[in-house]
């Protein structure tokens, strides 16, 4: 009796096929790989996005230049930076400036520095979520003759300065720190009474991005 047996012939992959697949997996990998990185940067940068911190001048006043023997003059600033997250975010402020601004001056001298003399809390501590704004307090130093004077006119009473303010601020959120942010704003038409009933009744001044 003759039996005849049939052998299954497989076939096998060639090289080129099997080139073939190795790049298509590769590319895929590739993509996977590209998609998680994204999705994970997606993620990191919306949790660790900064707060929105809003600043607004709580107070200015001047001293009376008639009460200086010199003829000098002090614009005194009490600035509030609040931080706009309740639950997530801390901040700290690492730097503080402030500028008053008088673009009109026909001395071409249209902006004085006002340094910061005091912050609560103290620059670089952290100011956890949730807790009262940050107090900024800023003073500038005039002579009420010269130059000076021209810069001034009569804008402490009347028309008012422009004050800027550039902070550097840190976030962190749970406990991972951000990269620092700088915020410059501008708080316009700012008026410094002599101190006194009048200066507290002013209400505030909001800030806008600058």
């Amino acid at each position: 009796m003759h039996t005849d047996t049939t052998t299954t012939t497989i076939p096998k992959a060639t090289a080129d096929d099997t080139k073939l697949w190795t790049t298509r997996n590769y590319i895929l990998a590739a993509l996977g790989g590209t998609l998680v990185v994204t999705a994970i940067i997606i993620i990191v940068s919306v949790v660790l996005g900064p707060a929105h911190i809003s600043f607004y001048i709580v107070h200015a006043s001047s001293t009376d230049p008639r009460a200086s023997n010199d003829g000098t003059q002090y614009l005194n600033l009490t600035i509030a930076a609040a931080n706009g997250s309740r639950k997530r975010a801390a901040v700290r402020y690492q730097s503080v400036f402030v500028d008053l601004k008088n673009s009109t001056s026909v001395t071409r001298r249209n902006t004085i520095h006002a340094p910061v003399y005091a912050t609560t809390p103290p620059m670089n501590h952290y100011l956890p979520p949730g807790a009262e704004p940050a107090s900024i307090k800023a003073s500038a130093l005039l002579l009420t003759r010269g130059e000076n004077q021209d810069f001034i006119g009569r804008r402490v009473n009347v028309s008012g300065f422009n004050v800027v303010v550039t902070a550097l601020v840190r976030f962190r959120i749970h406990g991972v720190p951000t990269r620092a942010y700088d915020i410059k704003v501008s708080c316009n038409h700012v008026f410094f009474p002599v101190e006194g009933p009048s200066s507290l009744r002013a209400p505030p001044i909001n800030c806008t991005a600058y």
